[in-house]
């Protein structure tokens, strides 16, 4: 059989496209992350307690009085109108009041997660207006030079003076290069120090802990595998390892994340810029979103209890 040229080349160019992309693909297994353990649809339809609903028992210390629930519903006992022993009621109680206490932490965390990204905002804001301010100085100034100087290039050009006009011209075009070699380099010079308390990125890119870390339910939940996993470490090592693949934040970098934490190491001297700031953001916001997939599994163990 004959081949074409055109497709060999066609056939070497996909061989070099798709190569790298599948490397990336593995290397990159941790950009799309979920917090929470899967769960089949068989054991659904089994009827049996979701895995991320086992987890969330076992965390609030209410995996018994669920199952015993859970039996009772079984067996037909609270539905219909029958009245549930006391027991029961004791049991659900319970459980629902440390349902309530869980999401009530998870709002807590968010809403100080809400605060840390309006204080981010505010200050990429201040930076970004300094910035903008510089670059429509130097714009104002460049049409301004060009302006001046060649309307006395064409005066002289008038006049009959041919060499004398091009002075100008020449001046004019150098000055020009130069406000647009400028307006280029100063956007990344705009910093300022770092100033605050540290952030929420704080608990999961150094070493800093919760005031409440002893008896906080999301603690515990980040400090912990995600059951059924194919790796052992836990949520929080996973956070990290996603903010890597999917925001480019190095794991080796202890001063980077220091900074995006706000975090300073003793007397340690901090400044942060424009595309740190939007990185702060960025994580922020992903921290956002994983810290409310407890919910989710909140919602679940409410479900298996609240039939009956």
């Amino acid at each position: 059989m004959k081949l074409n040229f055109s497709a060999l080349v066609s056939l070497a160019f996909l061989s070099f496209v798709l190569a790298p992309s599948a490397v990336a693909t593995n290397h990159h297994s941790f950009a799309d992350i979920k917090l929470t353990p899967d769960v089949t649809s068989e054991s659904t339809l089994r009827g049996e307690l979701r895995v991320d609903a086992q987890e969330l028992a076992d965390i609030l210390k209410v995996r018994p009085y669920v199952e015993m629930l859970r039996t009772a519903r079984a067996s037909g006992i609270g539905d219909g109108g029958t009245v549930m022993p006391r027991r029961l009621l004791n049991a659900k109680m319970l459980c629902l009041f440390k349902i309530v206490a869980a999401q009530q932490e998870v709002r807590k965390v968010v809403a100080i997660i809400d605060y840390d990204l309006a204080k981010s905002n505010i200050d990429l804001a201040q930076l970004s207006a300094r910035r903008d301010r510089t670059s429509n100085m130097i714009n104002t100034l460049n049409f301004m030079q060009g302006g001046t100087l060649g309307c006395t290039k064409q005066s002289l050009f008038l006049n009959g003076k041919f060499g004398a006009s091009q002075y100008p011209l020449i001046t004019s075009f150098s000055l020009g290069t130069v406000l647009s070699v400028i307006n280029l380099l100063h956007p990344p010079l705009w910093h300022r120090t770092v100033d605050g308390p540290h952030n929420s990125l704080a608990y999961f890119l150094c070493d800093a802990s919760p005031p409440d870390a002893a008896n906080s339910y999301l603690w515990q939940f980040f400090n912990s595998p995600v059951p059924g996993a194919k790796y052992t470490f836990s949520r929080r090592e996973i956070l990290k390892r996603h903010w890597h693949d999917f925001a480019r934040v190095s794991l080796a970098d202890s001063h980077r994340h220091r900074v995006l934490a706000a975090y300073p190491e003793g007397s340690e001297h901090m400044s942060e810029n424009i595309a740190l700031l939007s990185q702060r953001i960025e994580l922020l916001n992903d921290l956002r979103t994983h810290v409310e997939e407890f919910d989710a599994s909140l919602y679940e163990l409410h479900k298996a209890i609240g039939a009956n």
